[in-house]
C-alpha cells in the first residue's frame, strides 16, 4: 500500500508544470552574446523543452538553414 501511494505522489508530482526557462547570468555589451530562451516543439508530439542560444548562434543556424535550401538535392529516382 505505501509503495502504491508513493508512485501516485510521484506520477502526480511528474504532471506539474514545466520549469521556467533559465535567465543568463550576467549582462554582457556584445549583443551577439545575449541569450535568447524558447520553447520549441518535437513534431508529432506535444511536449515543449526550452532552446537558449545566442543571437550568433540563432544567426548561424538561420543562415545554414538558407544554405541547404539553396543546394538541390539527389532525386533519388535518377541512377
Amino acid at each position: 500500500m505505501p509503495r502504491s501511494i508513493l508512485a501516485a505522489v510521484l506520477a502526480i508530482a511528474a504532471c506539474g508544470p514545466a520549469l521556467p526557462p533559465p535567465k543568463p547570468l550576467g549582462s554582457s555589451t556584445d549583443p551577439g552574446d545575449q541569450v535568447e530562451c524558447r520553447d520549441e516543439r518535437t513534431t508529432g508530439t506535444n511536449m515543449a523543452r526550452s532552446v537558449c542560444l545566442t543571437h550568433d548562434q540563432i544567426d548561424e543556424n538561420r543562415r545554414a538553414a538558407q544554405e541547404w535550401e539553396k543546394h538541390p538535392r539527389a532525386d533519388p529516382t535518377k541512377q
